[in-house]
C-alpha cells in the first residue's frame, strides 16, 4: 500500500500520507484504541507494521515500547520515534517469550499480530503477565465466523462451529491457500501461520482477566456484498455480525 500511495522514503511528509490513508481506511481504530487515554502510561505495542499506531501511541504516552519479531518494522518504528524526538525504542523479539518483566506495562496494544504467532493463547498469557493490575490489553485478531470464512472455507467453519457447541475452545489454524487472502507479501508468499478465532474462544483465553469485551469490525466487498462499497458497509450492522476482525479489550 505504501508503494501504491507513492511513498518512497520515510520523510514525515511521506509517512503522513500513509498514516492518513491508514486511519481513513480503518476509521474505527481511534474508537477502539484509546489514544486519548495513554498520557502518562507505560505502553507496549506488539507487532509494529508500518509504524502508524506506534507513532500515535508514542506521541501521547508516558513511555512507549515496541516489540516485533521482524527487523523491518522495528527499524521503521525507531525511525519514526527519532523523527518525533522520542527516546523510547522498539526492539526485536517474540511475544511468546517477551523480554520484559512481570507487571511492567499499563497498556498493551497488539493489532493483527497474535494470530500469526502459532500460539494465540500463550501470546495472551504473556500479555497478562506483563500487565500491571488494572492494566488493559487491546487486541485485534481474525474472526473465525466472518462472512469471508463462511464463503471461503464453509466446511472448516461449520466444523469449528459444531465443535464449539460441544465445548471446544481454541484458535483454528487456516490452510496455506487461505492465508494469502489475508496476508501475503509482494512476492506472493503467505504468512507462515494464521489463526482465526471466535469471540467465545477468545473470552475463554482471557478468563484470568477481570473484564472482557469484544466487537466485530471491518468488512470487504466480497460475497455477499459485491454490489456495495466498503465505506457504505462500514456504516451498517454487517461488520458487527460477520466482520473480518475481532477487537477485544481485557482488563487485568
Amino acid at each position: 500500500m505504501a508503494k501504491h500511495l507513492g511513498v518512497t522514503d520515510s520523510s514525515q511528509a511521506s509517512l503522513k500520507r500513509f498514516d492518513d490513508w491508514f486511519f481513513g481506511h480503518y476509521p474505527y481504530l481511534p474508537l477502539l484504541i484509546p489514544f486519548h487515554e495513554v498520557g502518562g502510561k507505560d505502553v507496549l505495542e506488539i507487532g509494529l507494521g508500518y509504524g502508524t499506531v506506534a507513532q500515535r501511541l508514542a506521541e501521547r504516552s508516558g513511555t512507549y515500547t515496541g516489540l516485533d519479531i521482524a527487523l523491518g518494522p522495528v527499524a521503521m518504528a525507531n525511525d519514526r520515534l527519532r523523527q518525533i524526538g522520542r527516546d523510547q525504542t522498539a526492539q526485536q523479539g517474540s511475544v511468546l517469550s517477551a523480554p520484559f518483566p512481570d507487571d511492567r506495562f499499563d497498556m498493551i496494544v497488539t493489532i493483527g499480530c497474535l494470530h500469526h504467532t502459532g500460539d494465540l493463547a500463550k501470546g495472551i498469557d504473556e500479555c497478562y503477565r506483563m500487565l500491571r493490575p488494572g492494566g488493559r490489553l487491546i487486541v485485534m485478531v481474525y474472526n473465525a465466523y466472518s462472512f469471508r470464512r463462511w464463503h471461503d472455507a464453509p466446511r472448516a467453519t461449520a466444523g469449528l462451529w459444531l465443535s464449539e457447541r460441544f465445548g471446544h475452545r481454541g484458535a483454528f489454524d487456516t490452510r496455506p491457500k487461505d492465508r494469502g487472502i489475508y496476508d501475503a507479501n509482494l512476492a506472493g508468499e503467505v504468512a507462515p501461520h494464521l489463526d482465526v478465532v471466535s469471540v467465545t474462544s477468545l473470552r475463554h483465553m482471557c478468563r484470568r482477566f477481570g473484564s472482557f469485551k469484544a466487537i466485530r469490525q471491518n468488512i470487504t466487498t466480497d460475497w455477499p456484498f459485491r454490489r456495495r462499497t466498503r465505506n457504505d458497509l462500514l456504516l451498517t450492522c454487517w461488520p458487527r455480525i460477520g466482520g473480518l476482525d475481532i477487537y477485544m479489550t481485557a482488563v487485568k
